[in-house]
């Protein structure tokens, strides 16, 4: 078996970038539907991505040595595992929305479908970046990640005056607040993901 490139690795991260981003649109799906099936099917590409972590940080530990592409790649497989893992944390607010037949107000349905589409562009960019990246496209990453982050900062502050005015079931808003936050933490990572992948 011939001996694996950095741009081999490289497509490896894109895989698993577009392995997050399908999460998402199965997160998305279920919060649409009540399709608990897409949250299973979630759970286990969320497996694939975190076995595959191990695999290309290992991988790219060992490149890193002798190959100065390969040393700032290191960290990226960890980045996009924290990805995954801030999906799962969403993809357990749903599950628990639907279990428990928690009603969003249709404020926060309407703020968490304009964070998950907001979220599977910057994914979708990200993985692209990832590979054929200019640092331009590393710069638009951040400035969208960045987007999110602030919103998810001000869909919870509204969403907390909501609550205070009886709009939203204390039940409710624990889950969807944990969402929010899943969100930022999602952002954070994908900005460090490609911020490392693509030479400055």
């Amino acid at each position: 078996m011939p001996e694996q490139t950095v741009k081999d690795l490289k497509k490896e991260l894109y895989l698993m970038m577009h392995k997050a981003q399908e999460m998402l649109e199965l997160a998305e799906d279920a919060f649409a539907k009540n399709k608990v099936s897409a949250l299973d099917q979630a759970a286990e590409l969320a497996g694939e991505i975190h076995r595959k972590e191990d695999v290309l940080t290992e991988a790219l530990s060992k490149m890193a040595a002798k190959n100065g592409e390969a040393r700032p790649l290191v960290a990226v497989p960890g980045h996009i595992e924290k990805i995954a893992t801030s999906i799962e944390r969403i993809v357990d607010g749903v599950r628990l929305k639907i279990k428990e037949g928690l009603l969003f107000s249709d404020k926060a349905i309407l703020e968490t479908g304009t964070m998950i589409v907001k979220a599977k562009d910057v994914l979708k960019k990200a993985g692209e970046t990832m590979v054929t990246g200019t640092a331009a496209a590393v710069d638009a990453i951040r400035n969208e990640s960045d987007a999110i982050i602030n919103m998810a900062d001000s869909f919870a502050t509204t969403h907390e005056e909501r609550l205070v005015s009886g709009e939203c079931s204390p039940k409710s808003s624990s889950t969807y607040l944990c969402i929010l936050y899943a969100f930022e933490d999602l952002a954070s990572h994908t900005k460090d993901a490609v911020k490392k992948s693509v030479p400055r």
